[in-house]
């Protein structure tokens, strides 16, 4: 079995789309990230994959970015790593 990361951006599950809808709680959820964790060491993927291995696409990698580029700049510490699904209430 293929393991995936959580998708990194906690605001993932703030999108209403069909597939972030878990129908067994009747709640919307983040989802799991685009590339499974072996991609990573994939040196002819490129750049994308790389990144898609953290987030479920590459918008939602790019709004995470545009968060927290001033901390990453400012080298203020490595943002903890999500583990579990976020649910929205």
């Amino acid at each position: 079995m293929t393991e995936k990361n959580i998708c990194q951006n906690p605001k993932c599950c703030d999108n209403d789309t069909k597939d972030r809808w878990n129908k067994k709680i009747d709640k919307y959820q983040s989802r799991k990230a685009y590339y499974n964790v072996r991609m990573l060491d994939d040196a002819h993927n490129g750049y994308y994959s790389k990144i898609l291995v953290y987030f479920c696409t590459t918008g939602c990698a790019n709004k995470w970015l545009n968060d927290n580029l001033q901390s990453i700049i400012d080298h203020r510490g490595t943002i903890e790593k999500i583990l579990e699904k976020k649910i929205r209430a």
